[in-house]
């Protein structure tokens, strides 16, 4: 939708300024400015999911309380033997969880 607005108030713009009508050229900048805005905040709430990935990657790194909560005992073995780390087939969910912590 936003690039409809962007090129409708670029046309009612054109338009305002062919006939000399001022109410039409300023609607079609409101509407541009609207599209510009729509833009901005998609953009920003791209980086405000980015980020939030961010912090959960980085929680996942550092609490294993956090990692055994998220992820079954499988997930934490394949990561445990991507990691190398011996003894994992021994080890209950929250050992995995500790084990990988440790080794990121």
């Amino acid at each position: 939708m936003g690039i409809e607005d962007k090129i409708s108030g670029r046309i009612k713009q054109a338009a305002g300024d062919l006939m000399g009508k001022e109410d039409l050229r300023r609607q079609g900048a409101q509407e541009e400015r609207k599209a510009d805005a729509k833009r901005e905040a998609r953009e920003a709430q791209a980086q405000a999911d980015q980020k939030s990935a961010e912090v959960r990657d980085l929680e996942l790194s550092t609490d294993s309380g956090e990692l055994a909560t998220s992820r079954t005992r499988e997930e934490l073995l394949t990561e445990a033997d991507r990691l190398g780390i011996e003894g994992r087939s021994d080890m209950t969910k929250e050992e995995l969880a500790e084990a990988i912590t440790a080794r990121r």
